[in-house]
């Protein structure tokens, strides 16, 4: 698992809502399996194109929300890794 501090948070804009992110933008698109933001850990669900997302990432964001679920976006040079909390 890896470990970011909460500190590293910044909001990202998307359609009407801030999620939370982390910009990681050196290295490769690949994903952590898990990641851990201070006490919440989150699994990777999904990633997204940074371009072209607009349609898709704030309707699967807004869906998990319902859910229940809190999003966490790790920003990669081209992708947006999504995350959702483990309860």
């Amino acid at each position: 698992m890896v470990e970011f501090e909460e500190d590293q948070l910044e909001p990202l804009p998307l359609d009407g809502m801030y999620l939370p992110r982390i910009r990681l933008t050196l290295g490769e698109d690949v994903p952590f399996f898990q990641v851990k933001v201070g006490d919440q850990a989150y699994q990777y669900e999904k990633s997204y194109p940074i371009k072209g997302h607009s349609a898709t990432l704030p309707k699967f964001a807004r869906e998990a929300m319902a859910a229940g679920r809190k999003p966490l976006i790790i920003e990669r040079p081209t992708r947006f890794l999504v995350y959702l909390d483990i309860t």
